[in-house]
């Protein structure tokens, strides 16, 4: 953890900037060695938290590279709390690799991923709850996302978890005085004292659990799961709903492997959909294992999008039959079923009187056709109603 270690800061590609860091024991001196100022002559140190603006030249021809902002992070004071260079250079591919070879040329090495964050962690600049709100940070695609990422990294949930742990660390000394010095006459905490508050930090404990599922859907999006019985269009609303385009719906078991896609509510709040394999009850023996492993994709659901054909004039026959088989698989892991939201689909394809009875019968459900777009957007609305807002 003592060498020096460089990388490119910024995206692969070209653009405006790039921006190349090194952190280490050797970063000024290697900076030294490359780093001209626009004015005066060669520094022999440079101030810390100040931008300059200068050269990089190739030290054996003397050839400058590009102009750059070269800025000084003295550690502790730096993300990594080592000393710390950014440079930031044209946005050029090879500009930027340029400059990369020549600070690799003064003795740095090639970061590994997440070495910069990795050092920031060991030197005591971030704990482990702040280090990996970082990706968060990066990851965010929403606002709710990059405000609850921006909290964790300043150190938010660090704070909450240290006084449980002290509040914990302050039961147990009393339980412990209680113990060891019960016959000295010493007044101690009661037990109901104690016990209450060891049964709020239980509380805060379960609270923080409990908001797990939550901060998943925050940060990586809802997990919907497409169920239902085979040819009622799941393929096509999961293409529709995430941009991919409308497919013609696959023969009954042309693929036995869930598609898994990305898609966003109209608030830029993402979700993930998968679309499972057609519910039936009879298989032949070589695919059962396939189908049912399909089949767990709705175990870590937060919502089950149940899709119904429009022209089935009998629909409660196919819902309750996919209903059972999704409570079976649950069943072995001990869950109760995800929340449910019934769709009927191909609703283009269907005669009035057929629809007037589906929406008799399933007063609840969203209706739609993933072949003309129609009741898309209510679907949507209608799933980011499990998202708390």
């Amino acid at each position: 953890m003592n060498d020096t270690i460089t990388a490119i800061a910024t995206p692969p590609g070209e653009g405006g900037l790039s921006i190349i860091r090194i952190s280490g024991e050797d970063a000024l001196f290697i900076a030294l060695r490359l780093f001209h100022p626009a004015i005066g002559e060669k520094v022999k140190e440079l101030a810390p938290q100040k931008v300059l603006f200068g050269e990089i030249r190739d030290p054996g021809k003397g050839q400058c590279v590009d102009e750059v902002l070269l800025t000084f992070f003295k550690g502790p004071k730096s993300y990594t709390a080592e000393d710390v260079i950014e440079i930031s250079a044209h946005g050029g591919a090879w500009i930027t690799a340029r400059i990369l070879a020549l600070v690799l040329a003064e003795g740095a090495r090639l970061a590994e991923p997440g070495e910069f964050t990795r050092r920031a962690f060991i030197n005591g600049r971030l704990d482990l709850t702040q280090a990996e709100a970082v990706a968060d940070v990066i990851e965010s695609s929403s606002d709710k996302a990059l405000n609850s990422a921006m909290a964790q990294l300043k150190g938010g949930l660090s704070k909450r978890l240290n006084t449980l742990h002290e509040n914990l660390l302050a039961a147990q000394a009393q339980l412990e005085a209680a113990i060891d010095f019960s016959e000295d006459g010493l007044t101690f905490q009661s037990r109901e004292t104690t016990q209450k508050n060891i049964h709020q930090v239980e509380t805060e404990l379960s609270q923080l659990v409990d908001s797990f599922r939550q901060g998943r859907i925050v940060r990586e999006g809802m997990w919907v799961a497409l169920v239902g019985k085979p040819n009622v269009g799941k393929s096509s609303l999961l293409n529709a709903l995430t941009g991919a385009g409308v497919l013609v719906e696959n023969a009954l078991f042309a693929t036995l492997e869930p598609t898994t896609r990305r898609g966003q509510f109209a608030d830029g709040r993402p979700f993930v959909l998968t679309d499972t394999v057609g519910f039936v009850r009879h298989l032949p023996t070589q695919l059962v294992e396939a189908f049912r492993s399909t089949l767990e994709e709705v175990v870590g659901a937060e919502l089950l999008v149940h899709v119904v054909d429009g022209s089935d004039v009998n629909p409660l026959a196919q819902i309750n039959a996919v209903r059972q088989v999704v409570n079976e698989v649950v069943a072995e892991y001990g869950i109760a079923p995800p929340p449910e939201l019934l769709v009927v689909n191909k609703i283009d394809a269907a005669d009035g009187l057929t629809l007037a009875h589906l929406r008799r019968a399933l007063p609840d459900a969203v209706f739609v056709s993933a072949r003309t777009g129609d009741g898309l957007g209510r679907l949507q609305s209608r799933m980011a109603e499990w998202v708390e807002p």
